[in-house]
């Protein structure tokens, strides 16, 4: 996915009582710039940093740190491992706006280290493990997030064997894509810069039905000038849904796991009744 592969981002509104945020009501995306101090970025990093302390500054790959639930790249859920939050989070939690509707205050943190270069492939997080808002702070140094509407390629790779988002074990083939639930073509992605001490923040369509992620390179277009990367960190906060509150009945069923496995479950009571009607 190159600069040049990429259509304009959408223009975004500014807040005109407070022009450091941007958002795109549409996408149900917020951008609030210099939503961290200095001081406050360099406490985060020095905390990242006491806690990694072989940290290799040639380090190729990201490094991660989990607080409160563990979040499970198996199961793209959480584990019962649960780490206390520290200081350097819980000094400015306080001061994230928060959606009673959509989550509440996070719960689950996930602190990362980006080396420069370094990138996440596209992905849409876990619908029915996680409340609605996603957040994300950037510190150290900016990047371009990539966004791009999921459609059918998107709904075949969350479905292919190998990648399971509602338990610890692959379905043994694909499930086809239920007619219909995508038309037209395909979307192109667009990149919005999310600078050092900015607060993403993801609703509604950019939650559950954009995928996001950061393309690995080493530099950056920011307002038409190339941007050398820097290493970059970033707490992703999720709030936790508890036993009783998984699910999720957004209008995404292509990439939503809470649908999927309805599918998989479906497709098998089908094979079920199938073997059943032909050992008759």
């Amino acid at each position: 996915m190159a600069l040049q592969q990429l259509q304009p981002a959408p223009k975004p509104e500014i807040n005109p009582d407070s022009p450091n945020i941007l958002s795109w009501p549409d996408l149900g995306l917020t951008l609030i710039n210099g939503f961290i101090t200095p001081e406050e970025e360099s406490a985060l990093i020095d905390g990242f940093q006491s806690l990694s302390p072989s940290l290799d500054p040639n380090i190729k790959k990201r490094i991660s740190q989990h607080h409160g639930r563990h979040f499970d790249y198996t199961t793209f859920g959480t584990t019962s491992t649960i780490t206390p939050i520290p200081s350097y989070i819980t000094s400015w939690l306080p001061r994230l706006p928060t959606y009673p509707d959509k989550g509440g205050l996070p719960d689950q943190f996930t602190v990362q280290y980006y080396p420069p270069g370094s990138g996440i492939p596209p992905h849409v997080d876990t619908h029915s493990m996680f409340g609605e808002a996603l957040y994300s702070l950037s510190f150290g140094s900016g990047v371009g997030m990539a966004f791009k509407k999921a459609g059918k390629e998107e709904a075949r790779r969350i479905r292919m064997p190998k990648r399971s988002v509602w338990n610890n074990s692959a379905p043994e083939k694909p499930v086809s894509i239920p007619e219909g639930v995508y038309t037209g073509e395909e979307e192109k992605p667009f990149e919005i810069y999310l600078p050092a001490r900015s607060l993403l923040i993801m609703c509604g369509p950019a939650r559950y039905g954009y995928t996001h992620g950061i393309k690995p390179r080493k530099t950056d277009l920011v307002g038409g000038e190339v941007v050398m990367r820097e290493g970059r960190y970033s707490v992703t906060m999720r709030s936790v849904r508890r036993e009783e509150e998984v699910g999720c009945d957004c209008g995404y069923p292509g990439v939503c796991d809470a649908r999927i496995r309805e599918e998989q479950e479906e497709a098998r009571k089908k094979e079920e009744e199938s073997r059943g009607e032909t050992s008759v």
